[in-house]
């Protein structure tokens, strides 16, 4: 398989978004840089905008924004874009570490399949089913900003030029 390696413009990108119509052009601008098969960790508290990130990114790469919703309850979510695999939306907040669960639920196959993976509270030992990923980490400052932090794990990483 032909490993698709995208290049950061810089070692980290550093987004700070007053307002939700500021986090959804960063997520847009982020999707627009993932490689097709691309896998993202979505990292932060409760409540940070994981979610909202993940509709900002999908919009922009073609599902329905409507069929995006935090995975919690189902675990995993597929939104079907025309002519392109599917974007897969995981959460793995309620995922034991329990690997058979993972097994079953098909985790493995998934991760290493077509289409970008969003994951949100990724598990550490997600890793060795992926070939790369890109980690982007959301914090809520004081005054209700978030800061979307990009890094890439050092093999595949997206091409995006901060706003």
């Amino acid at each position: 398989m032909k490993e698709t390696i995208l290049r950061l413009k810089s070692p980290a990108v550093r987004f700070i978004c007053a307002t939700e119509a500021e986090t959804e052009a960063a997520g847009r601008q982020l999707a627009r840089g993932f490689a097709p098969d691309a896998t993202v960790h979505l990292v932060g508290d409760l409540g940070a905008g994981k979610t909202f990130l993940a509709r900002a990114i999908a919009a922009e790469l073609g599902a329905d924004p409507a069929d995006v919703a935090s995975p919690s309850f189902a675990i995993v979510h597929e939104y079907p874009r025309a002519g392109a695999p599917p974007i897969v939306h995981i959460d793995g907040y309620r995922l034991s570490e329990n690997r058979r669960e993972w097994l079953e639920i098909g985790i493995p196959e998934l991760l290493s399949g077509p289409g970008v993976k969003l994951i949100e509270w990724p598990k550490r030992a997600f890793t060795e089913f992926e070939s790369a990923h890109v980690e982007i980490a959301i914090t809520v400052r004081d005054d209700g900003a978030r800061v979307i932090d990009v890094r890439d794990d050092g093999a595949r990483v997206i091409d995006i030029t901060p706003a």
